[in-house]
């Protein structure tokens, strides 16, 4: 479960610091994954626009698939709900969802890069992501070595 947040840390900042080609284009990246009674499915949508980044939204969808954590499933919630504390304030939106029944915790990330102040991406790690040169076909590739299936 741990690596799980690490894992989303990591890509949120990997596959996060980026910017893309001409026109207007959107990349989706999928990656699901099953590790220590956690299933996890993720997507990462981001928009491009005149050879930027102006628009990210990730998804990261976790399920209980192992009796422990479901019989544990109020203390599971609770570091994820101290890890993740939702905001929607100054072109960033993180929420959370918790279904007690299913076992499933939810966080969606959202970030319109036109409106993000700099603290806003600095609480995130994502700081540089403005200042990056990748273009849209490396932040495929990158992602894909990550694991990920994009289209």
């Amino acid at each position: 479960m741990v690596r799980g947040v690490k894992l989303f840390a990591v890509l949120a900042v990997s596959v996060l610091l980026i910017t893309g080609c001409g026109g207007e284009k959107t990349l989706t990246c999928t990656n699901s994954e099953e590790n220590s009674g956690m299933k996890m499915d993720q997507e990462v949508t981001m928009t491009f626009k005149d050879d930027k980044v102006t628009y990210v939204k990730m998804s990261i969808d976790n399920e209980a698939t192992d009796d422990t954590i479901i019989d544990n499933w109020d203390m599971f919630v609770s570091m994820l709900d101290s890890q993740f504390e939702e905001t929607e304030k100054d072109g960033v939106s993180l929420k959370t969802n918790n279904n007690k029944d299913k076992h499933t915790y939810n966080v969606s990330l959202e970030i319109d890069l036109t409106k993000a102040s700099d603290d806003a991406l600095a609480e995130y790690g994502l700081d540089d992501i403005a200042d990056e040169k990748a273009t849209y076909e490396d932040t495929k590739k990158e992602a894909e070595a990550d694991g990920f299936t994009c289209k």
